[in-house]
């Protein structure tokens, strides 16, 4: 266990941190998870982080950082982190910025000069943030949730993932501030295409059959699947308050992943996906905004 306060604030800013958790550090970096890195590896290659680099950079300034100036937000947290492009780009535009993945991913963080004390390593059996209640003003968290509840990282679901799943989102949402924003993203299961992952480890023989002649995965909208739903959110969710206001994906998905003779009428699709379709099986991503209602004299205010 680390000395120090189990409550301290950030250097810069103020945000507070809970550090009880805090049982090691790896690479110099403080970590929730108490196991070895081998326990939890890392199979980032370095051809994939540098496209990270580069996309979510973009992402960054196009589609996050317009959200975040509409939220009022100063404080942001990255959940599901990854290489940390997403967190050095808000701290690079002066926001107090902070970012939690799994072991193994530290490299990266060395390598693009992530400050330690924003930096955390969290466990891949159960998510503890390391930041008080309602201390954050905008957490995200894109493409992670449908790899939470699974035996591989990727696909194959755990009987339990449903509880996971609810776990680990209500984590999220409780270290954001009353008035302030979540927003979790990630393929939709309502739609019957993805062309970010492998199928479900359960796909049935025609899934896998189409997925093969197509060249993407295609997949049935009902019954189990590791992908989620809006319908899921609001699942994990139920008994919080919270308001949900489905967004768009223009800027956001490139197609990149698509086959080329059809990308660009999907790219197309997507950019112009009417407002009252954001939030059905017709937007290839579930994109959820997630208010945290302000207290009412705050409100009134």
């Amino acid at each position: 266990m680390m000395n120090g306060s189990a409550m301290s604030p950030s250097p810069s800013a103020g945000t507070p941190l809970d550090l009880s958790g805090i049982c090691q550090t790896i690479g110099g970096y403080r970590s929730v998870f108490g196991g070895a890195v081998e326990d939890a590896p890392d199979v980032t290659t370095d051809e994939y982080a540098a496209n990270q680099e580069k996309v979510n950079t973009r992402k960054t300034v196009d589609y996050l950082l317009p959200r975040v100036k509409s939220a009022g937000a100063r404080s942001v947290l990255d959940v599901g982190c990854g290489v940390g492009a997403m967190v050095r780009t808000f701290l690079d535009l002066g926001y107090d910025a902070y970012g939690v993945d799994l072991p193994g991913l530290h490299r990266h963080w060395t390598r693009l000069s992530l400050p330690q004390e924003r930096m955390f390593i969290v466990d891949p059996e159960g998510l503890r943030l390391p930041f008080a209640d309602g201390s954050l003003d905008f957490v995200y968290t894109l493409g992670v949730i449908e790899h939470v509840g699974t035996s591989n990282g990727h696909s194959d679901r755990l009987p339990d993932y449903h509880a996971r799943r609810k776990q680990w989102l209500r984590e999220v949402f409780r270290v954001v501030r009353p008035g302030g924003v979540m927003l979790v993203a990630g393929p939709n299961r309502g739609f019957p295409v993805d062309v970010a992952h492998d199928l479900d480890s359960r796909a049935s023989g025609v899934e896998r059959w189409l997925s093969t002649k197509l060249r993407v995965s295609v997949h049935k909208t009902w019954g189990e699947n590791f992908l989620w739903s809006y319908a899921d959110l609001n699942r994990y969710l139920e008994g919080l308050s919270y308001r949900l206001d489905p967004q768009p994906i223009a800027g956001f998905l490139a197609c990149s992943r698509v086959p080329r003779p059809v990308r660009p009428m999907v790219q197309a699709y997507v950019d112009h996906l009417p407002k009252w379709l954001h939030g059905t099986g017709f937007n290839p991503w579930v994109m959820a905004l997630v208010h945290k209602p302000a207290p009412a004299a705050d409100a009134v205010a």
